[in-house]
């Protein structure tokens, strides 16, 4: 289950300690750090529920023991709602365990493999990996709209479609699956 814990200085000493503090403390990913007008700096982490608590508590006392430093405020949501999620991409991308999330049956993955393997050149290889896991799982268009958005973000990126890693970012679920299904009849021809 994933949180976002948020704590927020006064200066950017105390930012950075904090970060260090929260990052020692658990397992957990540093998202970014934000300024804003009088000094104010926020520090974003993201992980499991309990390693974002206890991070954010071990940069509170961390930065209780820095004199001058003023912890303004601090905060964790657990479980964050899928828009804030999208927005702030909290699922990191592992290219690759991100082949093998695609393929429908273990069968499958290993003709993928075959493909691969086959392939002369790297970017063969990769055509030829995009090409069979577009026949394993056919991306229909009722596949995608059971997909997380992280994994449709994924998908997009991996397919290379025609719109920049912004657009990606931003895109809601029904321009993603436009997107898709346009790379995926772009390949097939």
């Amino acid at each position: 289950m994933l949180a976002l814990g948020l704590i927020e200085t006064k200066g950017l000493i105390g930012a950075i300690e904090a970060a260090d503090a929260m990052l020692k403390a658990a397992d957990v990913r540093l998202l970014e750090k934000s300024l804003a007008t009088g000094g104010l700096v926020t520090i974003t982490i993201a992980g499991e529920v309990a390693a974002v608590q206890s991070a954010v508590d071990a940069a509170k006392a961390s930065l209780d023991r820095i004199e001058g430093v003023v912890c303004v405020s601090r905060h964790v949501i657990p479980r964050p709602d899928a828009g804030l999620e999208q927005m702030l991409l909290l699922q990191p991308v592992e290219p690759k365990a991100q082949e093998e999330k695609f393929t429908a049956e273990p069968a499958k993955a290993t003709e993928s493999a075959k493909a691969t393997e086959t392939a002369s050149t790297a970017e063969e290889a990769k055509t030829a990996a995009v090409q069979a896991r577009s026949e394993a799982t056919g991306f229909s268009r009722e596949k995608c709209k059971t997909m997380s958005m992280n994994k449709l973000r994924q998908l997009a990126v991996e397919m290379k479609v025609d719109l920049t890693r912004e657009q990606v970012a931003s895109a809601n679920r029904q321009t993603l699956i436009d997107a898709i299904d346009r790379a995926a009849r772009k390949e097939k021809e």
